[in-house]
């Protein structure tokens, strides 16, 4: 009986344990996801004007009002979206096409997938900073060129950068996204290839019409959710466009943090209202390229 009574308490005990251990791994995420949704409130009722600390004790939309009535601020905002969009698009088919090669050529696990993937290790700052070394007007190719006696093409990227098309940027962010978006569609491609791949091949399909027709559709959601990953980033990324960007218009992170570092701490719910902005924005982009509505479908139909 002694015997039968441990046996039922330590039964109990791990039943207890297994009930508890979900709970205790979920632990740090509660604690991180605390503090990042206090402080992403706390800042939301700044952009609202109420900072008791420097004198701001009433909750009003003025800034709101005055920051999307703002032609400046707008440009801005328009600025941000056409980076994030431009880079998004030509990352995305870029990755898919680069990864299509290795996938037909059998790379997928060569030295040239590895060299590929070599800018995903390389600081976006540092990124950035290679940009303009190497297209500068005083960089590594306008030297070069201007050491074989191009002079004319030299002199041609003086320009090169620092333009109004935001031509460095979105350089940038190419350089930087695409390696990824390999990575990511690698695995995918490539079990595709292995599979409805060879039966097409065997039907008689061609190399171009298999790409089209089966791994192409196949491939379409994780190229949908790679688009809505960059353009998020990209949009909301700060080092690149600081380094690389116009003076007029800055773009939105940019203005944010001047905003921000303002001498006036009763200017700081400018810089908070133009953080929700982007914030508001990032979640609008999210909902129409991936809608919640369809993420639950699908969802639903993979239990049943």
């Amino acid at each position: 009986m002694v015997k039968r009574g441990c046996w039922k308490n330590q039964l109990r005990n791990n039943t207890f344990k297994n009930k508890l251990t979900p709970f205790l791994l979920l632990l740090p995420f509660l604690v991180i996801s605390t503090f990042f949704l206090a402080g992403l409130i706390d800042g939301i009722i700044q952009g609202f004007g109420y900072i008791p600390a420097f004198g701001l004790k009433h909750i009003t939309l003025r800034y709101f009002t005055e920051v999307l009535s703002d032609k400046y601020l707008l440009g801005s905002i328009g600025s941000s979206l056409y980076i994030g969009f431009v880079s998004a698009t030509i990352s995305v088919f870029l990755a898919t096409f680069l990864t299509f090669c290795l996938v037909t050529l059998k790379k997928a696990h060569s030295v040239s997938s590895m060299v590929l993937n070599m800018p995903m290790f390389i600081p976006w700052m540092t990124s950035a900073l290679l940009i303009t070394q190497m297209f500068s007007g005083s960089g590594w190719l306008a030297r070069f060129l201007y050491t074989i006696g191009l002079v004319d093409a030299a002199a041609a990227f003086s320009h090169f950068l620092y333009q109004s098309n935001q031509f460095g940027i979105i350089l940038a962010f190419v350089w930087a996204c695409t390696p990824f978006g390999c990575y990511l569609l690698l695995t995918v491609m490539a079990n595709i290839n292995s599979s409805f791949g060879e039966a097409a091949a065997n039907l008689g399909a061609g190399t171009w019409r298999t790409f089209w027709n089966i791994t192409f559709p196949l491939c379409l959601p994780t190229m949908k959710n790679l688009f809505l990953i960059f353009m998020i980033t990209c949009f909301g990324s700060y080092e690149i466009p600081m380094l690389l960007g116009i003076t007029m218009p800055r773009t939105l992170p940019v203005e944010i943090y001047y905003q921000y570092d303002h001498f006036d701490l009763q200017h700081r719910p400018y810089a908070m209202a133009l953080n929700t902005v982007l914030i508001f924005i990032s979640m609008c982009a999210a909902c129409i390229i991936n809608p919640p509505v369809k993420r639950r479908k699908d969802f639903q139909n993979e239990i049943t």
